[in-house]
């Protein structure tokens, strides 16, 4: 076996042409073993001996022509250790290290999850034990996804299982009821949030208090919650339905031509720090910034040699960038496009849900000030739930 022979220790024995009869009958003759005979073109051949057969050999063949290599193999390192203890300990500390590793959570890996944050599964299974850096071997698998399931609302299935020193964690999400159930005793009626005409009136419960061409106000019963029946006595419901209405909706963006900016003084300063397993350490700074007024970064950056699999270590990087405030005039086009952005994204906002019909769009330019003003008509549901208790 190749680790015997480690072990034991061994040296290359070179014999030359000329005495390789009476050095192989001497090997034969001791009884002594070797292996991986090599032969050169010039006739010479090399063989590996065990170091104590190669003792024997000098012995009993020291006048024989033939040459031996230095020793190799278990004895040699251990003689090489013997006087260097400090680089020995080092060898036994990073084995440990290495041996200890391995039972530890390198990485967690989250996966069926579409709505609930893998960030916020992770730190959660940290604070149950169950996070980067922690034993594994001590953890009970089945506590963990019990505590998990008790805390939160959001997972109805969790399962963890170590694959190496990764924890795979596979989760099925709640599917939330989103019907509003109401409490026992109240009633509600559906009333109109804005100004409008009424187009179509869809009754799920209750009963329709405005008809199709009928003119709405803010606050107005559009399904009543209460029902008169024909003795006189009155049936409370929770009222439910859709009354779409024709509205119309106002909405401005204003952007001034003149106005405070920052300008970046091109002054940075770097604070980096380093985390390990559960261990953060502070590196150093780079750049120096006296100025409170700065912008702040934040990076982070989990290593990962080779583009291989990433390693427990995370670097973060805290940039702070000096600016300072200025006063700038931006032509009145400019201020136009700005101003006619941030209408785009108030027009997306109210036409959530909602039909666009059609719009009016005006713009001025006055007392150094752009406004837009856009007139929105929609076609939309337009009532709101107002419960009451009878």
């Amino acid at each position: 076996m190749e680790y015997r022979w480690f072990v034991q220790g061994w040296r290359w024995l070179t014999i030359p042409y000329s005495s390789r009869q009476q050095v192989m009958d001497c090997l034969f003759r001791c009884g002594l073993t070797f292996r991986d005979q090599r032969i050169h073109p010039d006739g010479s051949v090399t063989v590996k001996l065990r170091r104590r057969d190669a003792a024997v050999l000098e012995k009993y063949g020291g006048e024989l022509e033939y040459s031996l290599s230095e020793e190799h193999g278990l004895p040699v390192l251990v003689r090489f250790l013997r006087f260097r203890c400090g680089l020995l300990l080092g060898f036994v500390m990073m084995a440990v290290w290495l041996f200890y590793s391995s039972r530890l959570i390198w990485d967690v890996r989250v996966t069926g999850n579409t709505e609930t944050p893998t960030e916020e599964i992770v730190s959660l299974l940290e604070e149950l034990g169950c996070g980067v850096g922690d034993y594994y071997p001590g953890i009970s698998f089945n506590d963990v996804h019990a505590w998990y399931l008790a805390m939160q609302d959001d997972i109805s299935w969790l399962s963890v299982y170590m694959n190496g020193t990764v924890a795979e964690v596979q989760v099925r999400e709640m599917r939330k009821d989103e019907r509003h159930l109401p409490e026992k005793g109240v009633c509600a009626d559906v009333v109109a949030e804005q100004y409008g005409v009424v187009e179509e009136v869809h009754v799920i419960s209750g009963t329709a208090a405005v008809k199709a061409g009928d003119t709405v106000v803010p606050g107005q019963i559009l399904i009543s919650g209460i029902t008169e029946l024909k003795e006189g006595e009155l049936l409370y419901e929770y009222a439910e339905g859709e009354v779409i209405c024709r509205t119309f909706s106002v909405i401005r963006a204003e952007v001034p031509a003149e106005r405070e900016a920052k300008r970046y003084t091109g002054r940075e300063k770097t604070d980096f720090s380093i985390k390990f397993f559960k261990k953060s350490l502070n590196l150093f700074r780079k750049g120096g910034i006296d100025a409170a007024t700065c912008d702040t970064i934040n990076m982070m950056e989990q290593v990962c040699p080779f583009g291989m699999n990433p390693l427990p270590v995370w670097i973060y990087r805290t940039v702070y960038r000096e600016y300072e405030l200025v006063t700038e005039t931006i032509p009145a086009d400019d201020a136009a496009a700005e101003a006619m952005l941030e209408l785009s994204g108030k027009i997306k906002d109210e036409t959530e849900g909602a039909e666009l019909v059609s719009r009016e769009v005006t713009e001025e330019f006055e007392d150094g000030i752009c406004r837009i003003t856009c007139l929105l008509y929609l076609r939309r549901d337009n009532g709101r739930t107002e419960e009451f208790r009878p």
